[in-house]
């Protein structure tokens, strides 16, 4: 699969992406069955709102964020952490704390906004999204990585959500869900 910009997505993540109502809908049958009112709450509440159009969701996601990761399906019906910090400069994203982050671009491809990130965890070497090993999870590098796609929905200047369709790691769905 390849963007509208000529970047190219890995087969895997193209996968993912092209079953991404699969991935959706079997998390949320887990989530909305967790017994964490709180937790069934937040998740509402990230998924909320329509997106803003590619142009102006890119101009809006502009600056420092507090961003909370949400987990949905498969090893545990629903978590929701506390906030950590992002960053958005140009097309660039990065989770900068927590031991899970994630370091990417996003792209606007056929109306929407596409995120291609390497997942890591903290202190690991980070290749770049086009430079990851064909079984990334597996591949000979210090620390652990993994490839990243999401679903970009910018719902206003104070707002946004980044949905992952069969993340690598522990679950069916994530969203990294901003605000300011």
């Amino acid at each position: 699969m390849t963007l509208s910009d000529g970047t190219t997505v890995r087969p895997d993540d193209a996968d993912r992406l092209n079953n991404f109502s699969v991935h959706f809908s079997g998390a949320l049958r887990q989530a909305f069955n967790s017994e964490n009112s709180d937790d069934v709450a937040m998740l509402v509440q990230s998924l909320r709102g329509p997106a803003m159009p590619p142009n102006e969701a890119m101009d809006a996601l502009q600056g420092d964020w507090k961003c909370r990761t949400i987990k949905a399906g498969e090893s545990s019906a629903l978590i929701v952490y506390g906030n950590f910090d992002c960053r958005v400069e140009g097309n660039s994203f990065e989770k900068t704390s927590g031991s899970q982050r994630t370091r990417g671009t996003v792209h606007e491809d056929a109306g929407r906004l596409i995120y291609l990130g390497t997942g890591f965890v903290q202190g690991s070497e980070v290749p770049d999204y086009a430079a990851l090993a064909p079984d990334p999870l597996n591949a000979p590098v210090i620390g652990q990585v993994w490839s990243d796609i999401a679903l970009v929905e910018v719902v206003s200047r104070d707002r946004a959500r980044m949905i992952f369709p069969d993340p690598a790691l522990e679950s069916q769905m994530n969203v990294i869900y901003l605000t300011r």
